[in-house]
């Protein structure tokens, strides 16, 4: 396929630049300005359009996507456990197969809406654990969405719940994704792991040549119940593996991320969950090179993450402008391709063809100096108009390729008032 005078806006570094993109075998192959058609290549001329790289949620919950318009309960929880213990963990205790299969369509629909290629997910599912990742597995895949999973250990269900979390990640670890599909190692955060749990999940995951995905210090409970420095325990734990991904960081100073950083590991910021839940504002000022933005759970709109973020850094004084919030965004795809063993987030030769066209929005020229600062001021993930994965088109003008939006609403729905039935 020939993608014919588009605006690329390249995100790591910026730019802006018109050019011709070619594709095939699911690869960008050549990339320059007035390419000529070959012998029997699909040609399609976008006019203008901005063609930018695929996008990556950098921590997901998928399975929350059926709780939009949820029952909340009568009166507020007064802190974050108590929102888990009244909220979140009735919800992915009532989760069953459907729910989860569900879960993962409407969720995924709405990310290739939002231009998202790549999803770095953490599931649970008390009561359907075994088999939960490979529903998961087939619901994205349908789609065409690369996916980086895991299950969230954890002990708060007992030891022999702790122990199925581990098994639920054995049958995918096994397998060769293919460059679509990896596999981290899941888990929820310290205080409710034991240190064997912590012990055998970082068994697991060096045995894979993986890492681990956990929540970390992202509520002040995090350091108090467990009574112990959190990156201190992870070390002495064997945990602190390089390629893991430890999510919100909120609660941990400038030491702890930098030995973070040291070990290779990556962090996630999901700024509109932190103020969801009252928690707390990172301390980016703090945080390494190896920062990722992730969603929380709350969809997968990057754009939105990436401008909610900016302001409320800036609200709180935090020196992250938009250029330090566009490599953020950009890190995604690093930490991804890392895993899947792909190129991604890249309009270059031998990148992965994980493409997305947006709509152009008329305005002042659009520059390597002032892309960051468009991504927060103008652009949003409404001008997405088509994607692409792996050189497959997933989404054209606007509708998916692989099920019927039509179709899957009373399945969606039928699903959330079970599933919600299941919570009361």
């Amino acid at each position: 396929m020939l993608l014919r005078h588009a605006t690329l806006l390249h995100l790591d570094p910026p730019a802006v630049e018109a050019a011709d993109v070619r594709v095939a075998d699911g690869r960008i192959t050549e990339v320059a300005p007035d390419l000529a058609p070959a012998a029997g290549e699909v040609v399609r001329d976008l006019r203008g359009s901005w063609l930018m790289p695929g996008l990556v949620v950098g921590h997901h919950h998928l399975y929350s996507a059926l709780a939009t318009g949820m029952p909340l309960p009568a009166e507020e929880p007064p802190d974050f456990p108590a929102m888990l213990a009244a909220v979140w963990w009735k919800l992915d205790r009532a989760l069953d197969r459907e729910a989860v299969a569900v879960s993962a369509l409407v969720g995924g629909l709405a990310a290739l809406r939002a231009g998202v290629t790549t999803v770095v997910d953490h599931h649970a599912s008390p009561n359907f654990i075994v088999g939960s990742l490979e529903v998961l597995d087939e619901a994205l895949g349908a789609l065409g969405l690369r996916r980086l999973l895991c299950y969230e250990v954890s002990d708060r269900g007992g030891r022999e719940e702790a122990r199925a979390g581990l098994r639920a990640h054995e049958a995918l670890l096994a397998e060769d994704g293919g460059g679509m599909r990896a596999v981290l190692v899941g888990g929820h955060a310290n205080f409710t792991l034991s240190d064997a749990t912590l012990r055998d999940m970082a068994a697991m995951a060096r045995a894979a040549g993986t890492g681990l995905h956990l929540h970390l210090a992202e509520a002040a409970e995090d350091r108090a119940v467990t009574g112990e420095p959190l990156v201190a325990r992870l070390d002495r734990l064997g945990a602190l593996l390089p390629g893991s991904l430890f999510a919100h960081a909120v609660h941990l100073d400038q030491d702890e991320l930098a030995r973070l950083e040291a070990a290779g590991a990556w962090v996630s910021h999901q700024p509109r969950s932190n103020m969801n839940n009252r928690v707390g504002h990172a301390p980016l000022r703090w945080f390494g090179e190896r920062a990722v933005l992730g969603t929380d759970g709350i969809g997968a709109d990057m754009l939105a993450e990436l401008q909610a973020g900016f302001f409320r850094a800036r609200e709180a004084g935090e020196p992250w402008g938009p250029g330090r919030f566009l490599a953020a965004l950009a890190a995604g795809a690093r930490f991804a391709g890392a895993h899947l063993g792909v190129r991604l987030g890249r309009i270059e030769p031998g990148a992965a063809a994980d493409l997305v066209v947006c709509d152009p929005q008329p305005g002042p020229p659009l520059s390597a100096a002032n892309l960051a600062a468009s991504l927060v001021f103008r652009l949003g993930a409404g001008m997405v108009r088509d994607v692409m994965v792996a050189g497959r088109w997933r989404l054209l003008d606007r509708q998916p390729l692989a099920l019927d939006p039509a179709e899957l609403a009373p399945r969606a729905e039928a699903a959330a008032r079970a599933l919600w039935a299941r919570m009361a």
